[in-house]
């Protein structure tokens, strides 16, 4: 079966070419970046309109998502069925084809000037997030953004990234990352009713996300008013834990940690496909975690080289003090992530970039310096660094 979804991939490859800077691939083999020298060429003139509308597609889509959706997981079928749409989509975005006619039940695809939204039916939200896919010219770039509820600030940091870079694709998630429920309480009998998790359970107290400088306030969605809080799980936040067995349970919603999402498939796809794809993922983290620090950066046990990037990073943020786990820092390495972890089976380098709540804050505020910083994301190495041990 392996072996004839790699025939597949192989022939489409070789059907449509490699005339694109970032283009369908055979069987995965250890990533090769651009050349600096072609990548900086391709750096855009980023279009404000383009950028708003984009801005305004997204909101649209995480409306009700902090609390009011009511998250499922995709069936072994579905998760299939998406995963081959995605491979159809970035054949023809790269190509500059005509996009699929056809798409899994509950989804459809969105023309928005040179990008392609893979979205969510409007009455069939279930928390899959989005793929926001550059048509035409792009650089092997994934920006992933997997928490931007939870980790305030984090959703206008990646798309400006998203422009900065020409990335080819920007992964979203729609959702509160604890929106549903540990696994161990749904065992347990804690599985949510459905009517309360949209909203209509009347006897649910309201109240507000999970407590802590991690609330995402900029958004101001009143459908989630209607909702029940979320409960973040007791342990230790899986993004800063090295060890599985010491971290919070897994929440299903998660999308950076649960083995089977929507957005994991997306990613797993994309990186298989895209010839020298490298990830960057943001995250933030409270600035107490790491008094002192504003930027956390990680190759998550990849090889990817996150010295490198920290060095580009620290000129353009003031005023903050960029790390590099586990040199200078032994948490938020990112390594139990499973984009990561799909990322190291792959041979593709994966960027784990958690920022500060101050760095999160100062970047949302001024247009400029996010500017400034999304340029110096720049992730693209002429020869990454050999798989860590």
């Amino acid at each position: 079966m392996k072996k004839a979804r790699w025939a597949g991939l192989l022939s489409t490859t070789l059907l449509f070419g490699c005339g694109a800077p970032s283009c369908p691939k055979s069987p995965p083999a250890p990533a090769a970046a651009c050349p600096p020298s072609e990548a900086s060429a391709m750096m855009p003139q980023v279009d404000e309109g383009a950028t708003k509308a984009l801005e305004e597609r997204i909101a649209k889509l995480r409306k009700g998502g902090r609390r009011t959706v009511t998250y499922k997981a995709p069936t072994n079928d579905e998760e299939r069925a998406y995963a081959a749409w995605v491979r159809d989509a970035l054949v023809a975005a790269t190509e500059r084809k005509e996009p699929p006619k056809k798409a899994p039940e509950g989804f459809s695809l969105r023309v928005l000037g040179d990008v392609w939204l893979l979205e969510e039916a409007r009455k069939k939200k279930r928390g899959a997030g989005v793929v926001v896919m550059r048509t035409g010219r792009a650089r092997p770039i994934l920006v992933e953004a997997p928490h931007t509820f939870y980790d305030a600030g984090t959703l206008p940091i990646a798309l400006s990234v998203f422009d900065a870079q020409a990335a080819r694709v920007l992964l979203i998630n729609t959702v509160h990352r604890y929106i549903d429920k540990p696994a161990e309480a749904a065992k347990d009998g804690g599985a949510k009713d459905e009517k309360a998790s949209a909203g209509k359970d009347k006897d649910k107290p309201k109240g507000t996300e999970a407590e802590g400088d991690e609330v995402d306030d900029k958004d101001d969605d009143k459908d989630d008013d209607k909702g029940a809080a979320v409960e973040e799980p007791a342990g230790v936040d899986r993004d800063e834990a090295d060890d599985a067995n010491a971290a919070a349970p897994v929440v299903a919603s998660d999308v950076a940690h649960a083995e089977r999402s929507f957005f994991h498939a997306a990613h797993r796809e994309l990186v298989a496909l895209v010839q020298g794809a490298v990830t960057v993922q943001i995250h933030g983290f409270k600035d107490d975690k790491s008094e002192g620090t504003g930027i956390i950066v990680s190759a998550a046990k990849t090889n990817a080289d996150a010295a490198s990037l920290a060095a580009r990073l620290g000129p353009a943020v003031t005023d903050t003090r960029v790390k590099v786990y586990p040199t200078d820092v032994s948490i938020l390495g990112g390594t139990i992530n499973q984009q990561a972890r799909a990322c190291r089976e792959l041979g593709a380098p994966f960027f784990h970039v958690e920022l500060s709540r101050t760095v999160r804050d100062a970047l949302g505020a001024d247009k400029q310096k996010r500017a400034r910083f999304a340029a110096a994301l720049d992730p693209i190495f002429a020869r990454p660094l050999p798989p860590n041990p």
